[in-house]
């Protein structure tokens, strides 16, 4: 015989008032009573910055292996967006490149830093543009035998115009002006354009040279704005870095700034592969363009070998 409905409502009204009379007493010896919830784990991220530091249309992509700065620049805008992500360790291993996409990529760590620790870490080449990247960084780790520093700007202008009379070739152009088009392949540079060039590359080297003094305690900085690169031995020592060491020892750190248990995972960051329509369409906008940018660089790097 089924249970009649009152009796059903005096059985659920009791479940109801044990339940609350439990927590009630949980809570007189445990403070007050909470449902138990799984802990956000915390981790590490880490993000690459190897190659050349280009756009992905620049002309520097045709040097090589290149960073696309917009596509590390969404890398870091994810990391500052994901509460687990606590501490960020950028891996650099770069010659440096563009001045407008080294100043992207500084800017968006820049504003990282001012959210959660960040750690960077030179492989082998933390130089010119990549090192700018790196100077908001908390700390700056390098490995023994990294090149570090390189701070300048250079600019490249290649012209071909005596080849091109041998070959017979006449090119005809129409400006509006002596300077419009200055850096053109098709003409020598005159004093007038050298002039200019050399203006802009002395703008840009200035704003390089104040953030390095912004964010870097240098002991002597005799020679550190003759864009010499330097061994981390004495990067160390003039204090363009402050520790030398592994990856290990940075991701160590990350976790100690951000108050992460030494076992917290180091989790890599990575961009969507690209399809390979875009891959075949992507390389082919990609032409050469004169002038050449502002460059960042220490080209060809220089390797160190034992």
């Amino acid at each position: 015989m089924g249970l009649k409905d009152w009796q059903l409502v005096v059985i659920v009204l009791a479940a109801i008032a044990a339940t609350a009379l439990l927590a009630l007493l949980a809570s007189r010896f445990t403070g007050a009573w909470t449902p138990t919830l799984t802990p956000t784990v915390g981790y590490v991220a880490l993000i690459r910055i190897e190659g050349t530091i280009a756009y992905g249309s620049s002309q520097l992509t045709l040097l090589g292996a290149t960073s696309d700065a917009e596509s590390i620049a969404r890398l870091i805008e994810q990391a500052a967006g994901d509460a687990a992500a606590r501490a960020v360790v950028l891996l650099i291993d770069s010659p440096g490149g563009s001045a407008a996409a080294s100043e992207h990529l500084y800017l968006k760590v820049r504003e990282l830093a001012s959210k959660k620790p960040v750690v960077a870490y030179i492989r082998e080449y933390g130089a010119s543009g990549a090192y700018m990247a790196a100077l908001p960084a908390r700390l700056i780790v390098a490995s023994n035998s990294s090149i570090v520093g390189s701070v300048g700007v250079y600019l490249s202008v290649l012209t071909y115009s005596e080849l091109l009379e041998k070959l017979g070739v006449r090119v005809y152009v129409f400006k509006s002006g002596e300077l419009k088009d200055i850096g053109s392949p098709y003409r020598q540079l005159t004093p007038e354009d050298a002039e200019v060039l050399e203006e802009m590359v002395q703008e840009v080297f200035d704003l390089f040279k104040q953030r390095v003094l912004a964010h870097r305690k240098l002991k002597d900085s005799s020679d550190v704005f003759t864009g010499k690169p330097y061994t981390a031995k004495r990067a160390l020592e003039i204090g363009l870095i402050d520790q030398i060491g592994t990856l290990d020892d940075a991701a160590r750190i990350a976790r100690e700034l951000a108050g992460l248990p030494p076992d917290a995972p180091l989790r890599e960051l990575k961009a969507p592969r690209p399809s390979l329509l875009q891959l075949l369409f992507g390389s082919a906008q990609r032409t050469p363009v004169v002038p050449s940018v502002e460059i960042l660089a220490v080209w060809p790097p220089p390797t160190l070998k034992p």
